[in-house]
């Protein structure tokens, strides 16, 4: 746009016969305010002639939006406001710095513009890019920090935009070559086309992410030129973070190994899920998780980046957790509290394209409830048998016992006979012992029948 109005003002010059030493320089280029701020643009009349000065010239400003003259300030201190342009646009000069202001207070959305100012009608400023925000600006976080991608491959950039809507922005992306300016790549606008500067091709794809309210610039088939530093800008001069891009050979490719293969846990157990990282470095490259269920398509879980953010996907919660283990090289996925929901194949990926063979994990119920019903039916078999065994040895015992017993009894049953007739005898033999008052009594035949029972009774013990 400026470089038709340049090309047009210098056939009017050359016309009315004006020499280029004369210019009208706007300041500032660029200008993002608030609703409600008041903003003040100068436009100073740089002249190599005393002449030419401020009070000797008509100012008229214009508003690219709405296109024409919309204000205009006299010789005389008339002021001329197009339909729509209140008093809140208020336009002066200034003699002593030879120039003139445009103000404009309680600044609203519509009044977003390029405003420029002219004398002669012929004689134009630089312009002045005005953009209004509301009260929360918009915020860009590019993502990846770091790129890497081999030769040959596709390099897919985020932007994500918070307090405003992607889907009626435009967005600007930007290449910092090392050394080099920022210069601007490509232009997607709000209703959809796309404006490229010439020498960037159809490789670079803009998208947009209304889901996620994300800005996407898609390189394919990357070069090793295109290795910079991209950025993501809106509204004049908000601008993303950065991405650092790095195409390399593809014999650099890192190479991924993932452990286990397959882990079968049960549930409410945390596990741990391993991705060995070879050819290139834990600390300087960011890792993706990927997470595929039976019969549903992979799915993306986390981010975990250099800086040490961690990105979440909304269906994730934080028993979900990545680390770095600088020692060994690798990503550790670690998973709290698994449920059977988690059951799935577990990807790690790096520069976009490269992925790990994935780790199987298989969530089972917990092993007692999965043993219940077997339990309880080898239960109600051998409980009857452990029974029945018992009752049948304490039956034997007990016979036994008894057997025992009446073998016993009758043994002592024939001592006991014999050892009482002996005593029985030998007392009536004593009792035929004449009385205490026949003194012709013999006292030894009583003790020798005595001595016999007691010698019978010994013989049997």
């Amino acid at each position: 746009m400026f470089a038709l109005i340049f090309s047009t003002l210098t056939l009017f010059l050359c016309a009315v016969g004006l020499t280029a030493n004369t210019f009208l320089i706007q300041s500032p280029g660029a200008l993002v305010v608030r609703e409600g701020e008041t903003v003040e643009i100068r436009c100073v009349l740089n002249s190599t002639s005393v002449k030419d000065i401020v009070n000797k010239f008509h100012v008229h400003w214009y508003n690219s939006r709405n296109g024409g003259i919309k204000l205009s300030l006299y010789v005389s201190g008339k002021t001329y406001r197009s339909p729509g342009f209140s008093e809140r646009f208020q336009l002066s000069r200034d003699d002593a710095s030879n120039s003139y202001s445009l103000t404009i207070r309680e600044v609203k959305i519509a009044d977003s513009a390029d405003y420029i100012c002219c004398i002669w009608k012929t004689l134009f400023g630089n312009g002045t890019q005005l953009n209004v925000t509301i009260a929360n600006p918009p915020i860009l976080i590019q993502f990846p920090r770091l790129e890497r991608v081999t030769e040959g491959h596709t390099a897919r950039l985020w932007c994500s935009m918070e307090n405003a809507e992607v889907g009626n922005t435009d967005v600007h992306w930007y290449q910092e070559l090392p050394g080099q300016d920022m210069e601007w790549v490509l232009t997607h606008e709000a209703g959809g086309s796309v404006r490229r500067r010439p020498g960037f091709t159809e490789r670079f794809q803009p998208f947009k992410d209304v889901s996620n309210s994300s800005f996407i610039l898609n390189v394919t088939n990357v070069m090793l030129n295109d290795s910079a530093v991209y950025y993501c800008t809106v509204w004049g001069d908000i601008r993303g973070n950065g991405t650092q891009l790095n195409v390399t050979n593809p014999l650099d490719d890192p190479v991924l190994i993932q452990s286990p293969s397959v882990s079968k846990v049960a549930e409410g157990v945390t596990v741990q899920l391993q991705c060995a990282l070879h050819n290139a470095g834990v600390n300087d490259t960011d890792v993706h998780w990927n997470q595929q269920r039976p019969g549903k398509n992979s799915e993306w879980v986390m981010s975990h980046f250099v800086d040490g953010n961690v990105t979440r996907s909304g269906r994730i919660s934080d028993r979900f957790k990545s680390f770095r283990n600088a020692m060994s090289n690798s990503y550790i996925l670690t998973i709290a509290n698994v449920s059977i929901n988690d059951t799935a194949v577990y990807n790690c990926s790096v520069w976009s394209y490269i992925y790990g063979a994935g780790s199987q994990l298989n969530v089972t119920v917990f092993a007692m409830k999965e043993n219940q019903g077997v339990v309880m039916y080898l239960a109600w078999i051998i409980l009857p048998l452990v029974l029945g065994v018992l009752a049948v040895t304490g039956a034997v015992c007990l016979i036994r016992r008894r057997a025992s017993g009446s073998h016993q009894s009758s043994q002592s049953g024939a001592a006991d006979d014999q050892t009482p007739g002996a005593v029985y005898e030998n007392i009536s033999v004593t009792r035929n012992v004449p009385k205490s008052g026949d003194h012709q009594a013999d006292p030894n035949a009583t003790y020798m029948d005595l001595q016999r029972p007691t010698q019978s009774i010994y013989g049997h013990l």
